[in-house]
């Protein structure tokens, strides 16, 4: 087994198309270096991504495998649709939750104002007294 691989090499040892193995390296999912105009990804970066076996530098025995397009195909459109049906019922939890969330939004509302009015009634209330015991202390005084 070499220490590195270019992508073309990386591509015939593993069975993956050099576009997926660039795409791999393009989203950081596989480290690569770059040495002139060729990149190269070392050995221990395709055993560690379990694109080859560390101990004889084979692809994995899933590699080897051709499943047929159909098949494929198939469980494509089958998740897409539960992914469809959960996105619906996601769809439909998110609006009762803001729902609920502009009834609790008008219910505190409420309670500010409340609040408010409540405050104004014992500010008034408090300068009232305020009033009274400067009167009383006026009257106590003379």
């Amino acid at each position: 087994m070499q220490d590195r691989y270019t992508i073309a090499e990386a591509s015939e040892l593993t069975g993956l198309s050099k576009r997926a193995l660039a795409r791999r390296i393009e989203r950081g999912r596989l480290a690569a270096t770059k040495d002139g105009r060729l990149r190269y990804i070392a050995a221990r970066d395709l055993a560690a991504a379990g694109l080859v076996n560390p101990t004889t530098g084979e692809p994995p025995s899933w590699a080897r495998q051709r499943i047929d397009a159909s098949v494929v195909a198939k469980e494509i459109v089958d998740t897409l649709v539960r992914q469809s049906v959960e996105i619906h019922e996601l769809r439909r939890q998110l609006r009762s939750l803001i729902d609920e969330s502009r009834h609790d939004d008008r219910e505190l509302r409420r309670e500010i104002e409340s609040a408010r009015d409540e405050r104004l009634q014992l500010r008034r209330l408090l300068e009232g007294a305020r009033t009274e015991i400067a009167a009383l202390q006026q009257v106590a005084g003379e």
